[in-house]
């Protein structure tokens, strides 16, 4: 029986949503971050996130709540395959995949009831001090303080320093969505009127881009905003197109040669060698199965176990990571199951709530869905699924507000 209203608690509930998702960001990727601890605290956040789950009220019903739960619990059936193909135990794979469900704060905001407007001005204010990490460390090398994968030597003893890309240090703090989301957003805030605000927003969310130099990020971001710009019929701004489309010649002009330059030698480097991530491909897709149920279930997530260390090894010695192969590399993971889950997502959510949907959440479901060949939410940083379940929420609300009538159950 449910006895606590969240609402009651708002402000409580706002600071936790700030706490959980920073949490998950790993404090923007601060190098200090003690990892046993790191985990301890992620298992504490999640088995309190489950209790709050249980023992409050839902305030309504909720048209994403079973596609949420799904992309938390579906995973969870590779624990199986795992125990009888690969000698993992499910304790071992529940430890393991347990801080996936920082998730869960996508029930918390719709049993507190956030506003979306504090919710967005949460994300913008992630989002901003993130790029201003990465813009102020550009100075600061060689001292920094964040980055995923901080200089130091790989496992074959060898230094590993920063990567450079584009004459930018590339310091990987997650999560470039977070930029994408500044651009989605507030270019559609600006097709209701020009606020200089916005626009800075706006730019901004590019400036992160560039300093990220993740080229699919670029790319699907580009195309998932032109999708969604060109067939929005009740776009009035056309004023905004007017004034992009000058500034991105002059940008183009003034750096476009030099940066494609640049990628087309770093896509050359990729084709040539070994060519790691064909490899990571053919390797997960073809020939990494523990038995029949790990490929309908999947392998299974790394636990501290011979098949955890095995992949470990892989990931270290190898560099075959299942997060360099999208759905590959999360069907490896967890099973034709997941994929099947993550289509019907589209079909059934997506597709059927399209004009209810926000214009920039319309961008950032595109853009996870284009990027789904290389980069997927099932192999990411928890941080990934958390923003996403945040996304979630805000697709429910805009729902719930055009169509009042309650989801069935």
């Amino acid at each position: 029986m449910t006895w606590l209203d969240l609402r009651k608690y708002y402000n409580v509930g706002l600071f936790l949503v700030i706490f959980i998702y920073l949490h998950s960001l790993r404090y923007f990727e601060y190098i200090g971050v003690n990892p046993t601890y790191y985990g301890w605290l992620s298992n504490l956040l999640v088995l309190f996130l489950i209790f709050i789950c249980i023992i409050s009220k839902n305030p309504r019903r909720m048209p994403a709540q079973y596609w949420m739960l799904g992309f938390l619990l579906v995973p969870m059936l590779s624990f199986l395959p795992c125990w009888l193909e690969n000698g993992q135990s499910p304790l071992t794979s529940l430890r393991a995949y347990l801080m996936v469900g920082l998730a869960l704060v996508y029930f918390l905001l719709h049993k507190t009831q956030m506003k979306p407007a504090h919710l967005i001005q949460i994300l913008t204010a992630f989002a901003v001090i993130r790029i201003g990490i990465l813009l102020l460390q550009q100075f600061t090398y060689p001292s920094y303080w964040f980055s995923l994968r901080p200089e130091g030597l790989n496992a074959q003893g060898l230094f590993r320093p920063i990567e450079v890309r584009s004459g930018i240090y590339r310091f990987c703090i997650e999560d470039p969505y977070l930029s994408m989301f500044l651009i989605f957003y507030y270019f559609q805030q600006l097709t209701k009127g020009f606020k200089p605000a916005c626009f800075i927003l706006f730019m901004v969310g590019f400036l992160g881009l560039w300093l990220d130099q993740t080229r699919q990020f670029m790319a699907v971001g580009m195309i998932s905003f032109l999708l969604v710009f060109l067939f929005n019929s009740r776009f009035k701004g056309k004023w905004v197109l007017l004034l992009l489309i000058p500034l991105g010649i002059a940008v183009v002009m003034a750096k476009g040669a030099s940066f494609f330059e640049d990628l087309v030698l770093l896509t050359q480097s990729d084709l040539s060698g070994d060519n790691v991530r064909l490899l990571a491909y053919t390797t997960y897709l073809f020939e990494f199965w523990g038995g029949p149920l790990s490929i309908i279930f999947g392998n299974g997530p790394l636990g501290n176990s011979d098949y955890g260390q095995m992949i470990t090894y892989m990931y270290d010695s190898l560099n075959l990571y299942h997060s360099d192969v999208g759905m590959v590399g999360a069907v490896n993971l967890y099973g034709i199951t997941t994929l099947c889950l993550f289509v019907a997502f589209y079909i059934f959510y997506i597709a059927r709530y399209w004009k209810s949907i926000p214009m920039f959440l319309k961008m950032y479901f595109l853009a996870v869905l284009f990027n789904a060949p290389l980069i997927s939410l099932f192999t990411q940083p928890v941080n990934c699924m958390v923003l996403f379940a945040m996304f979630l929420y805000l697709s429910d609300r805009s729902i719930v507000a055009r169509n009042p009538m309650p989801c069935p159950r």
